[in-house]
């Protein structure tokens, strides 16, 4: 009887974790299309997800907590607009490394926190994710980041990559403070997922939370730096 039961949650798992990683780089395929598309047409896309996502914020699903969702509306709309910033002036490459952070940071933190397990980052927040995964991911990111780096990523500002090793560190930070933000926003609501839009991870919002945040750190990066 244990037996059959360790089996079944390992295939449950496996089948979670094989959807994840599914969502996650089928989304980076059809974020990295839209680099095909002039900048004008990039920037409409962009503000047509931020209307999904004030879909989800504002859904009649949710009750009341109005100033709260008006807080998670003027978060995302600060994301979006600089994720626009990003793309316009430090180019594709910007973008896709944005990109690259945001996602091997959620991969390697849920792999390695199912793997290793252990004590829990914020149980509060989010129960299931952990300290391992907090530190896997992170090391899983910087590998990611270091040979893609210098395999694709050529930009007019290379301290941005792996030149500026803090500056890396920050991004992922941001990274994982975005995915951690929008649990707490989720807690406070009383759901477990804003939308069922991308398979085993939720809404727009749930895909692109991490995203919002790093975005929002590079861009002021390049502002005063």
């Amino acid at each position: 009887m244990e037996s059959s039961m360790i089996k079944e949650r390992i295939g449950v798992e496996k089948k979670e974790f094989m959807l994840r990683l599914f969502s996650s780089f089928l989304f980076i395929l059809i974020v990295v299309l839209l680099f095909c598309v002039p900048y004008k047409v990039f920037s409409v896309l962009c503000w047509g997800t931020y209307a999904f996502m004030l879909y989800e914020i504002f859904s009649p699903k949710i009750k009341k907590k109005m100033l709260l969702r008006t807080f998670a509306a003027v978060f995302c709309f600060i994301g979006i607009y600089s994720f626009i910033y990003c793309r316009e002036f430090l180019g594709q490459p910007g973008c896709l490394f944005l990109i690259c952070v945001a996602s091997f940071t959620d991969i390697g933190a849920y792999s390695f926190g199912k793997i290793l397990r252990g004590p829990k980052l914020c149980p509060k927040i989010s129960p299931n994710k952990t300290w391992a995964g907090f530190w896997g991911g992170i090391l899983f990111t910087n590998v990611a980041v270091f040979c893609l780096n210098s395999t694709f990523f050529v930009i007019k500002k290379p301290f941005l990559y792996s030149t500026d090793f803090w500056t890396v560190q920050l991004i992922i930070l941001a990274s994982v403070a975005g995915d951690l933000l929008e649990s707490w926003f989720k807690r406070l609501l009383g759901v477990k997922d804003m939308g069922d839009l991308f398979p085993g991870h939720g809404g727009v919002l749930d895909r692109l939370d991490s995203l919002l945040l790093a975005s929002t750190v590079l861009a002021i990066i390049d502002i005063l730096f």
